[in-house]
């Protein structure tokens, strides 16, 4: 995937303002698409896999999901000379009820054969847009390579996966990235690795914000986040969050904990989130806690809690 400078990601997650376990309205608008190169069913299949991906994640509600058609007729219609001064627009009928619109296009699929064995892959782009404002939020472009683990999560991964789970999660890996014996075996399995490349998407662009409920210290003890002060010296590596199965969290998730203080720009009072760690969900408790161990930033946040410094974690 291309990514995209932290400086956009920054503006990004200051325009969302997420309060804890708040799921966002979202509206998908017919992808765009080249019909020399893609069939209608193609588009079909890859407009689902990315409206099912957002679903999947648990942190949207997709409102007009079953109107895509008409709702293009719509935007094709409005964007005639006869609606130019309509104070009425395509976006107030396809986002009632949406914060956000978001925009694909298919910008190819390539399936290449070697050895009678074949691989595929699919490239598009997501836009998504501010309701409000109408303004382009964010932009990016996502294929269905596969991303693997970074080298300092391995070890992670070990300590805290069991050996049936390790092996899962070996076969997973082999499933899909080995090509296939047909193109229609491996347009499925791309379409799987796309599922995964647009939940990094989502993660990072539409963050959730939770609240750290308590740390583990030494033996199991445990000690509430808002007494964590004082002569608690931690460790402050092991926590519990106000966020489980029922907002899509999954063990292996990866976690940015964030100060949270207000700043006075131009006579304007502004929030400032600052990335002081990251952590990695080792279990999902149930449907609304999970636990997470700090895998970077461990002086930074004790450092946080000695100054008595809010902050909490952001999903990603």
């Amino acid at each position: 995937m291309i990514k995209k400078s932290f400086y956009l990601a920054s503006l990004f997650l200051c325009s969302l303002h997420l309060k804890a376990q708040e799921k966002i309205s979202v509206a998908f608008i017919p992808m765009s698409f080249d019909e020399g190169v893609v069939s209608k069913m193609e588009v079909k299949i890859i407009q689902e896999t990315i409206i099912n991906s957002f679903v999947s994640s648990k942190r949207f509600t997709v409102v007009d999901r079953n109107n895509l058609e008409s709702l293009e007729k719509e935007k094709k219609l409005q964007r005639t000379e006869a609606f130019m001064d309509s104070k009425e627009s395509f976006k107030d009928g396809i986002s009632k009820g949406a914060s956000y619109l978001i925009e694909g296009n298919i910008l190819g699929i390539k399936h290449t054969s070697k050895k009678d064995k074949w691989n595929s892959n699919v490239t598009i782009q997501l836009k998504v847009l501010d309701v409000s404002t109408g303004e382009i939020v964010t932009t990016e472009s996502i294929n269905s390579e596969p991303v693997g683990e970074a080298e300092d999560l391995k070890s992670i991964i070990k300590t805290h996966y069991s050996k049936d789970e390790l092996k899962a999660q070996e076969n997973r890996n082999q499933l899909i990235n080995q090509p296939k014996d047909n193109s229609d075996a491996s347009f499925k399995v791309a379409l799987d690795r796309l599922t995964d490349n647009v939940k990094l998407f989502t993660g990072k662009n539409f963050p959730m914000r939770i609240e750290i409920v308590e740390w583990i210290g030494k033996g199991g003890k445990s000690l509430s986040a808002q007494k964590s002060g004082g002569n608690f010296k931690g460790p402050f590596k092991d926590f519990v969050i106000a966020a489980g199965s029922n907002l899509g969290i999954n063990k292996g998730q990866l976690l940015d904990i964030v100060s949270r203080n207000t700043v006075n720009v131009g006579g304007k009072t502004i929030d400032r989130q600052q990335k002081i760690g990251t952590a990695w969900v080792f279990s999902v408790d149930d449907g609304n806690f999970s636990s997470a161990t700090v895998i970077d930033g461990e002086k930074n946040i004790k450092k946080a809690v000695a100054d008595k410094v809010t902050f909490g974690v952001l999903t990603k």
